[in-house]
């Protein structure tokens, strides 16, 4: 894949997916990973997790947080059902990221307080099970390029590889 010069968010991407795959430390390595998505994108908080695959819920596996929010290993379940018909329409077709823009007068908002909501997933390793995703909370509206979405797909499918079957939450 040919990055586009000077796509910060391409190159966290494609940065991450290559320590995933060869440091020995999957967790650690996909951690650094949301770590530099999360600055590229200038995101308040990034995570990857699991999509329902009916779209109404995300259970968080690793997240990554500006400021003093906690980072690590998350067992948090997101409600999606503010924006669900969304998500279906996206899961239906064939793109990679969907922006969800969050209004402050939202349902949403208290449990996703941010501007935009930016998902992006590996079309290529959907399953019945659910969806693994990356899910971005963003202060401003961003307009992510299709090569940075495909690029964080890349880093998902290592991760997908290099997970412990211990933290698969897919069908919860």
């Amino acid at each position: 894949m040919r990055l586009p010069v000077g796509d910060p968010v391409s190159e966290a991407a494609i940065t991450g997916a290559a320590l995933v795959r060869h440091l020995n430390d999957a967790r650690f390595a996909s951690l650094r990973a949301l770590r530099q998505l999360l600055r590229a994108l200038d995101a308040e908080r990034i995570a990857i997790g699991v999509l329902s695959p009916d779209g109404s819920s995300l259970q968080e596996e690793l997240v990554w947080a500006s400021g003093f929010g906690r980072c690590g290993e998350s067992e948090r379940i997101l409600s999606c059902a503010a924006f669900a018909n969304e998500i279906r329409g996206w899961l239906a077709s064939t793109k990679d990221a969907l922006s969800i823009a969050i209004d402050t007068r939202s349902p949403a908002w208290h449990e996703v307080p941010c501007d935009q909501l930016l998902l992006v997933r590996d079309c290529a390793g959907a399953n019945e099970g659910g969806s693994l995703v990356l899910a971005a909370q963003l202060r401003g509206s961003v307009v992510l390029p299709d090569e940075a979405a495909r690029a964080i797909a890349i880093l998902l499918r290592e991760y997908a590889c290099r997970r412990e079957p211990a933290t698969l939450h897919a069908g919860a």
